[in-house]
């Protein structure tokens, strides 16, 4: 196995003796100036076929992070008797550090659809579950329970990653919100980032909450006019879409709605940003 590019000191880009691209853990095999031949006692562990893009957030995530991601995942693949994404990995781990930052800084989310996750994805949650338990003896953190099912989100999303039933209509709106983040950020937004993922599974639920008339309740409103203060810029991107969802769709978006819109467009433009 080749190194051709250190990631960071313990994560490297690879080609196997097929020529196949892998990225390969293993502590300090970033610290040799590639290219070079690895000694493959020192792999820890390896990811075929992952999307490009997600090899750029490598450098942000702890190593601790992908560890217990790789776990959860290979967990996942048992008690739902499935074969997932390569790419989950990489979302669970991305999550995970972000959710134990959020933690940190004393931001607990709550989930309103966490009762109904809860019912209908049984084993999700139980993954989500197992996932708090290895951070808790790995790393010493408790997080809140919430994040069982923000964890099983991610399962879910993976699993099905066929959302677009009303796709023409769905690709519309989205792309016409794509256009007006781009407009307000002055961003070209990288559409097969993850942060777009994450940004257009959250639309699609969305989408299918207003159009079931189904209105998430939630007690962060006073989060949510802690955003408005502290993010002016992404607000006024926010009421231009508040408004193209009222003059388009008839749709008026609620509070809990818009916050955790605002939530997304935040993270987006932060990520895009980083690029500029």
């Amino acid at each position: 196995m080749k190194v051709i590019k250190n990631i960071n000191n313990n994560v490297s880009l690879c080609l196997d003796s097929k020529g196949n691209e892998i990225v390969a853990f293993g502590k300090g095999l970033g610290f040799i100036k590639p290219p070079y031949e690895i000694d493959l006692k020192k792999v820890e562990r390896t990811f075929y076929n992952l999307n490009p893009n997600f090899i750029n957030m490598i450098q942000d995530i702890s190593v601790e992070a992908f560890e217990i991601a790789d776990k959860v995942m290979n967990y996942a693949s048992i008690v739902l008797d499935c074969e997932l994404n390569a790419n989950l990995v990489f979302t669970l781990a991305d999550h995970l550090n972000f959710a134990i930052k959020r933690h940190e800084q004393g931001v607990n989310l709550k989930l309103p659809i966490v009762t109904d996750i809860e019912q209908l994805f049984e084993q999700e949650i139980d993954v989500g579950r197992y996932a708090l338990t290895l951070i808790q003896d790995r790393l010493q953190i408790s997080l809140p329970k919430v994040e069982a099912a923000y964890i099983a989100l991610n399962i879910i999303n993976s699993e099905f990653n066929n959302m677009r039933k009303d796709g023409d209509i769905n690709d519309k709106i989205i792309q016409d919100i794509t256009v007006l983040i781009e407009r307000n950020f002055n961003i070209k937004i990288d559409i097969e980032s993850f942060s777009y993922s994450r940004f257009v599974s959250h639309m699609y639920y969305l989408l299918k909450r207003e159009k079931k008339n189904h209105r998430i309740k939630s007690d962060n409103k006073r989060l949510y006019q802690s955003l408005v203060d502290t993010y002016p810029k992404t607000y006024q991107c926010l009421l231009q879409i508040k408004n193209y969802f009222n003059t388009a769709c008839d749709w008026n978006l609620a509070d809990e709605e818009c916050l955790y819109l605002m939530l997304h467009i935040n993270r987006l433009y932060a990520r895009e940003d980083c690029y500029q």
